[in-house]
């Protein structure tokens, strides 16, 4: 018997009301859990993706380490030099009075420290070295090559070469840098460079000083003799047209002028003329200067004087400016230069070691504070102190680990001990 339309809706009706019935028994998951499972599976593949980004960053670091590392590798053999065709060593102090030094390098570069200059070479590579002026001229040729670097350090200044020709000269006495350029270019750096840089090209030719620290003296400014207005002259006079009330004149004598004074030590001093300014001070007497100069003023005389082989009256000159003016820039400065002549006049050893303490107690971070602790290690090794000397070549390299006195630093610490040698003895 066939059903009919009706009987077929009733059948569907029964049908889906069984399945509503049945999905209603089947306990359904809570708001939290489903909200829980979505965050898990975010986080799942948010964290493959952070491991496969670390992987690849990690694999990306470890190129560029390779690539650093084997940039980083010698090229070639370090370089060696000899002083007068005589083997030279890391160290070692160049210059004569009377004569010109010639330094020439395995890279075919050469180095010629001018008569009166003193310089050594502190550092080699297998791409150039590292040379240290003290006072005087250098004529320098760098052979120029794909990784060439070297550097010339003056004072505050660095004047990095990469290949070229020029002079270089430090003014201790000054403080200042000068150099000449004959071909190529060169990088001066330093404290008081406008942007610590400056490129200098040839046939360019620069001199570079940081400002002096005269102000901090306290000294009240002194008025220049230069400065004044100069008194109008004879023939200026006798152009002027007279008063109508002057008496016309009748065979009035000539008038000769009379010579102009010399100028005084002060005023060659201001001009840039220290040893000019110390012939004049002897005219008048040190005592004039001791007196009443300025401490600024008794350091540059007190170079000048030693400039000029006057030892004593250079003592009592930078002896002023200490006592004069306690714990200023020019009172620390007459100390190092105090210990400059004991170390290179007398070679007192003890005396030289004292005052360069002295600076570095009062200038600590100071611009001559690398040279004075570099010095008082020598100072140190030449009175015999050993243990003296390893400390201070240890205070070095933390304070300096680059600096000029960096490898001989290095070469007294590498050196045995007494105790070490009379082990090594037995």
């Amino acid at each position: 018997m066939g059903l009919s339309e009706h009987d077929f809706q009733k059948l569907g009706r029964a049908v889906a009301h069984t399945q509503d019935v049945e999905l209603r028994a089947v306990e359904a998951p809570a708001v939290d859990d489903r909200l829980a499972a979505i965050r898990n599976r975010a986080r799942a593949r948010s964290t493959r993706t952070r491991t496969r980004a670390i992987f690849a960053a990690a694999a990306l670091a470890a190129c560029f380490a390779t690539a650093f590392l084997f940039w980083r590798q010698p090229f070639g053999p370090t370089l060696e030099y000899a002083v007068d065709g005589k083997a030279g060593s890391i160290g070692d102090w160049v210059g004569r009075d009377g004569d010109d030094a010639r330094l020439t390098f395995s890279d075919g570069s050469e180095v010629v420290v001018r008569a009166g200059a003193r310089a050594r070479v502190t550092e080699l590579a297998p791409g150039g070295a590292t040379i240290l002026v003290e006072r005087g001229m250098l004529h320098v040729r760098v052979v120029h090559g794909d990784h060439t670097s070297w550097v010339i350090k003056s004072g505050p200044f660095e004047v990095h070469v990469i290949g070229t020709e020029f002079d270089v000269g430090w003014d201790a006495e000054r403080e200042e840098l000068a150099v000449s350029m004959a071909e190529g270019r060169i990088r001066i750096e330093g404290p008081c460079i406008e942007r610590s840089t400056r490129f200098v090209a040839a046939p360019e030719r620069t001199r570079l000083a940081c400002p002096s620290q005269a102000a901090a003296d306290g000294d009240p400014a002194k008025p220049s003799v230069a400065a004044l207005p100069a008194p109008p002259s004879i023939a200026e006079s006798a152009d002027a047209e007279p008063s109508p009330s002057a008496a016309p004149s009748t065979a009035a004598p000539a008038i000769t002028a009379a010579p102009p004074a010399a100028p005084s030590w002060r005023v060659l001093l201001g001009e840039g003329k220290p040893r000019e300014a110390f012939t004049a001070l002897e005219k008048s007497g040190v005592s004039t200067a001791v007196d009443g100069a300025t401490g600024s003023e008794l350091v540059e005389l007190g170079s000048a004087a030693r400039l000029e082989g006057e030892p004593q009256a250079a003592t009592k000159l930078y002896e002023a400016a200490r006592s004069r003016f306690p714990g200023t820039d020019a009172a620390a400065i007459a100390a190092y230069h105090l210990g400059r002549m004991a170390f290179d006049g007398r070679r007192s050893w003890g005396e030289a070691e004292r005052w360069f303490g002295v600076y570095l107690s009062e200038r600590p971070s100071g611009a001559l504070a690398p040279e004075a602790l570099g010095r008082s290690i020598e100072a140190a090794r030449g009175s015999g102190n050993t243990a003296r000397a390893r400390t201070l070549a240890q205070r070095y390299l933390d304070a300096h680990p680059n600096g000029a006195h960096a490898a001989l630093a290095k070469k007294v610490l590498a050196e045995p001990t007494a105790e070490e040698g009379a082990g090594g003895g037995g």
